[in-house]
Formats: C-alpha cells, sequence, structure tokens
C-alpha cells in the first residue's frame, strides 16, 4: 500500500470514528439539556485534534524511513540494525516515531535516515518551532512566562499538560547563536542623525555584588508629530521617532556597534551633522569626542542635555513645594542668564543649608553643563525621550521585577531584546541560524550528496535539509 492509500484509509477511519460517535451512537433524543452535552463534544473534539494532527507527523516520518528501506541503494549498500524511537515534541503535541538505524558498508557510517532527511537536531526533545517561539517570546517575557505562554500553544487546547520549565527555556535561549547584522543593500542618504545615549544598572550574579550597566543608544532620522492634543491637558504635542534603531551594551561595545550600524545604515558622505543628547554623564559626554564620528572633515558634532533631566535637577534643587524658585530659575536659564541663575541658588541655599550637598550639587550639575542646555532649547528640532526608553526596553524586562542576571545570561538577553524593538524577525532568524549550521555539516559529510541515486529512483527532488521538516510543519 502507498503512502496515498495508506494515508486515505488513516484519515477515513479517524473521522469516521469521530463523527460516529456524535451522529449514529449520541441518542440526542435521550439526553436533557446539560452543559455538559457542549463540554463533552469540545473536550472530545480537541482529543480527535490532538491524536489526528500527532499521527499525521508520526506517519510521515516512518513513511520517510520506509522508503529509504525499499530502494536499491539501502539493500546494497547498507543494513538496518533494528528499529529505534524517538519522541518529539512539536506545536502539535508530542509525537513518538521509529525509524532504522543503519549501518553503510560502503562508507562505514551509521545514520538514522529519518534524522538525516529532516535534518532534526540530535538527541534533542523540543523541535525547532518550539524553540524558534520560545526564543521570540523570551525578548519581551521571563523564562518561566515565555515557556507556559508556548506550552499553552501545543497540542491540546482545552486539557493541555505540557509543561516547558524555566530552565529549558534558558537553556534554549542560551543555545541561539544571534547574529546582528544590520547590514542594507541601499544606504540611506540623509544629512541628519539624531543619537540617544543612557544606561541602566541591572542586578547580577557572580559579578561581586556590582550591577551590570548596559550602555544603551537610540538612533534616529527625524521625529514626527503624531498628535497635538488629548484628552489630558499635559498629553500635548506627542512625537515619534522616524526609523529608530537601538544599540545596547555591558562590554563596552556600545560605541563600536553604533558606529557600524551608522555605516552600514547610512551613506556616510552625505552625512553634515549628528546630535547627541543625554543626561551629561562623563561617558555620555565623552561619546561624541571619539573621532570614528568624524566621516568627513566639515562633519558637525553637537551634544547637548534632555530636557528631562534637566527638569529632575531643577526638581531635586527647589523640591515640590518651591514652584516660584523653580520657575524663577527656569527662565534664567530659558533666557541664558546665567550670572542670576547663580545669584539665586546660592540665596535659595542660604534659606535651607540643611540641604547644601542636594543643592550645590544640583546647582553645579546644570552650571557645568550650562552650554550643552542651551543648545538643546535654542534648537527646536532636538527632542529626546531616551529615559522613556530606557523603562520600555529595559526596565519592562530586566528589572521590573526583582531579578538577577550572570553576565553570559545577560548578554544573550540583550541581544534578543535588541531584536524585538528593532523589529527584527526573530523566528526566522532562527532557523536561519539552524540552516547555517546545518550547511556547514552537510558540507562535510558525505550523506549530503551520497543519495543522489535514491532521489532519481523515487522521483525527489531534495536534499538533507531543514525545509523538508519547515515545510512539512
Amino acid at each position: 500500500m502507498n503512502i496515498i492509500s495508506y494515508f486515505n484509509k488513516f484519515v477515513e477511519e479517524s473521522f469516521n470514528n469521530f463523527l460516529k460517535k456524535y451522529f449514529y451512537e449520541s441518542n440526542y433524543w435521550n439526553k436533557t439539556s446539560n452543559i455538559d452535552n457542549y463540554i463533552n463534544f469540545m473536550t472530545d473534539l480537541d482529543n480527535f485534534n490532538y491524536i489526528f494532527m500527532t499521527n499525521v507527523i508520526k506517519l510521515y516520518f516512518e513513511y520517510i524511513d520506509e522508503t529509504f528501506f525499499n530502494t536499491s541503494y539501502r539493500r546494497k549498500y547498507c543494513s538496518s540494525k533494528g528499529f529505534y524511537q524517538r519522541t518529539v515534541l512539536t506545536l502539535f503535541g508530542e509525537v513518538t516515531f521509529k525509524r532504522r538505524y543503519y549501518y553503510d558498508k560502503k562508507d562505514k557510517e551509521r545514520f538514522y535516515f529519518t534524522d538525516y532527511f529532516l535534518n532534526l537536531p540530535k538527541r534533542k526533545y523540543f523541535d525547532p518551532f518550539i524553540c524558534a517561539n520560545i526564543c521570540e517570546e523570551a525578548a519581551s517575557s521571563s523564562y518561566s512566562k515565555s515557556g507556559k505562554i508556548i506550552a499553552n500553544k501545543i497540542g491540546k487546547r482545552i486539557n493541555n499538560n505540557i509543561c516547558i520549565s524555566r530552565a529549558s527555556a534558558r537553556n534554549i535561549v542560551m543555545n541561539f547563536s544571534i547574529d546582528n547584522d544590520n547590514s542594507e543593500e541601499n544606504k540611506r542618504r540623509i544629512e541628519k542623525i539624531f543619537i540617544m545615549l543612557d544606561e541602566k544598572f541591572v542586578g547580577s550574579q557572580f559579578n561581586n555584588e556590582k550591577d551590570h550597566m548596559i550602555k544603551a543608544a537610540v538612533l534616529f532620522e527625524n521625529t514626527e508629530l503624531v498628535y497635538k492634543y488629548k484628552k489630558k491637558e499635559d498629553s500635548i504635542n506627542r512625537y515619534k521617532l522616524v526609523n529608530s534603531h537601538t544599540c545596547a551594551s555591558i562590554d563596552n561595545d556600545l560605541l563600536k556597534d553604533t558606529i557600524d550600524y551608522i555605516y552600514n545604515t547610512y551613506d556616510v558622505d552625505s552625512l553634515k551633522e549628528i546630535n547627541f543628547m543625554g543626561d551629561c554623564a562623563l561617558w555620555i559626554k565623552n561619546f561624541p569626542k571619539s573621532n570614528w564620528f568624524k566621516f568627513d572633515n566639515n562633519i558637525q558634532i553637537n551634544f547637548s542635555m534632555d530636557g528631562f533631566h534637566f527638569s529632575q535637577a531643577l526638581g531635586n534643587l527647589t523640591t515640590q513645594k518651591y514652584d516660584d524658585v523653580y520657575n524663577a530659575l527656569y527662565e534664567y536659564v530659558s533666557t541664558n542668564n546665567k550670572e542670576d541663575f547663580t545669584r539665586l541658588c546660592n540665596e535659595f541655599l542660604d534659606l535651607f543649608p540643611e540641604r547644601k550637598e542636594v543643592i550645590e550639587s544640583k546647582r553645579d550639575y546644570i552650571l557645568n553643563n550650562w552650554n550643552e542646555r542651551q543648545f538643546y532649547q535654542n534648537h527646536s528640532y532636538l527632542k529626546c525621550s531616551m529615559e522613556s526608553h530606557i523603562s520600555h526596553i529595559f526596565a519592562d524586562l530586566f528589572t521590573s521585577r526583582p531579578k538577577a542576571y550572570s553576565k553570559k545570561g545577560l548578554k544573550q538577553l540583550l541581544k534578543l531584546r535588541l531584536l524585538k524593538v528593532n523589529n527584527k524577525d526573530i523566528k526566522n532568524m532562527y532557523f536561519n541560524n539552524f540552516k547555517n549550521k546545518e550547511i556547514k555539516v552537510n558540507h562535510s559529510s558525505t550523506y549530503y550528496n551520497k543519495f543522489d541515486n535514491y532521489y532519481n529512483e523515487i522521483n525527489f527532488d531534495k536534499i538533507f535539509h531543514f525545509d523538508n521538516y519547515i515545510n512539512f510543519i
């Protein structure tokens, strides 16, 4: 019996058994009105779907092995060493199938033909679709939550007892070799780019109780007005960033990553101005001074203090009780009146000597970065929203709940998070990464071309490739 006839018989028997129960043996006229009628039907349908799909996959996998077993190549060169079972967890459910273990007398090698044909990872319980989905989910959720979300997608929808543990989810993510290629074929030609800088501290493990410091940069080309007014008075003039991209590192690679992104994305010969914005921390002020940003001798490099940290410093200096002092100081900065700003700060300090340390530090912070603040407020096209990006991109995943990370684990999750916020297709990248590994293996394997005669014999136009599995699933 060929595969089509066997499959037709399998489908007919499966559906007949299920439909017979509900349309020939149900005896509806003897039943009373009861929610159990609905619950039982939906539960049985759920079970039927689960069993049917897993049996289809099992049927296909075992058919691959049976087909090879009957080929002339196998009969001539390969002896069977018996059946061995393998269990794989797919999005349709757990599949246990049999395949033969072969010994090739010609090449002195042992192999499972089904595993070679589908190119499934050796000795792995989770199939690549499960792994790719977990990697995608882990970019925005914890390992534990990612495992639960993907487990709930598997097989049965009603009585699902599949469990993917936190440890399993973490192992899957850590084994994902992430290659973040930002190169573009057609480089964009623009005159200005904007770069916002800030850092986020994350709890650490095995790091002498020192927090990990994530240095981050958000690059964009312009801002677009989303709306002028909404329901609340303070919800006005909201902007979005045009073609934004986020870079981040805990290994002091931020400068390299930022430069690489600019080189690979833009025609640097067209750039005339790069505007940096941030809170004026020492590393942030030194960042634009790198000679790597001098793509051209005439390019203009600007740095400015963003509005959030300026307002925060003024607020800490005056406290919420003295709005009049806050407004006066704000006005002095807006009009570039450095002398009166210093005078009023000192007078305020005389009134509250017990707050000397805070008042002096915030006063000096603004005075030391006076020119950077003047540049920001005098150029209306400068708009910095880095603090909200830090909160949304990093704090949401890494510090919203008490957690600590090893350096290796944080680096991997940070890469995934950046893929997510930069709108990369994580699942597709996972599959491509798997295929790249597969090509390296197959090019060194005699099995890559050894079954040409076998394919011709049964009119297959396939080679050993992970696409065989992807396309079927």
